[in-house]
């Protein structure tokens, strides 16, 4: 396992401080701004809305991609948007780790995660020996807890940079999300025009249920095959 570092503080001035606490909302708050002049204003409130939820656990892309596309918000938007947000949180926690372990309640739940990124290490060791490729297929991937925060978690405990994190999760985002909604669009395509959104809720639904069986037999398998 390569040396782990700690993300401290750089010995910024406030003003500095206050620059990387702000600036990652206010990309956020940018592209909305740009998405306003895209969208009706419907389907604005509805990203918005599924990008808040992104943020909240338990829901992940492979939830919140479908709902957007079923609603009508073009694919590739739908994508772009999470995987901007997976950037923005990237850059959030590499540049005010140790601020977040400090806030009340936000603290407590990033060292949960510090627990469910430990575990995951334990049952992928190839995770560790293959630290650059492992954490983008981990934040790529709809694994429980996967993400910018809990990836930014698992790069820090796997010694990589912020740079490097940064990185994995930036291009781990957008394979996840374009790959997810690429699929979407695809079933979708497939779906007769007149079936309805009831119809095609009802196949994604469908689908995702043997998508969670399939996740749930491999995550039960013994440890020696993983």
């Amino acid at each position: 396992m390569r040396q782990i570092g700690l993300w401290d503080d750089d010995g910024a001035d406030g003003r500095a401080s206050w620059l990387k606490v702000t600036v990652p909302f206010l990309l956020c708050v940018l592209f909305l701004a740009v998405v306003w002049f895209l969208l009706p204003a419907e389907q604005w409130l509805l990203l918005f809305g599924m990008m808040v939820a992104y943020i909240v656990p338990p829901l992940g892309r492979e939830t919140i991609i479908p709902v957007c596309i079923l609603c009508g918000i073009p694919w590739w938007l739908a994508a772009f948007a999470l995987a901007f947000l997976d950037f923005a949180g990237g850059l959030f926690m590499a540049w005010n780790f140790p601020l977040v372990l400090r806030i009340p309640y936000i603290g407590p739940w990033v060292s949960r995660f510090v627990a469910a990124g430990r575990t995951f290490l334990d049952r992928r060791p190839w995770l560790e020996r293959l630290y650059f490729v492992g954490l983008i297929a981990f934040v790529s991937l709809p694994f429980d807890g996967s993400g910018s925060i809990v990836g930014s978690v698992v790069g820090r405990m796997l010694g990589m940079t912020k740079t490097e994190v940064l990185s994995c999760i930036t291009i781990g985002g957008i394979i996840g999300s374009f790959g997810i909604a690429l699929g979407i669009d695809y079933i979708v395509n497939l779906i007769p025009a007149g079936a309805g959104f009831w119809v095609s809720l009802a196949v994604f639904l469908l689908i995702g249920a043997a998508l969670l069986v399939m996740y749930r037999r491999y995550s039960r398998r013994p440890e020696a095959d993983v």
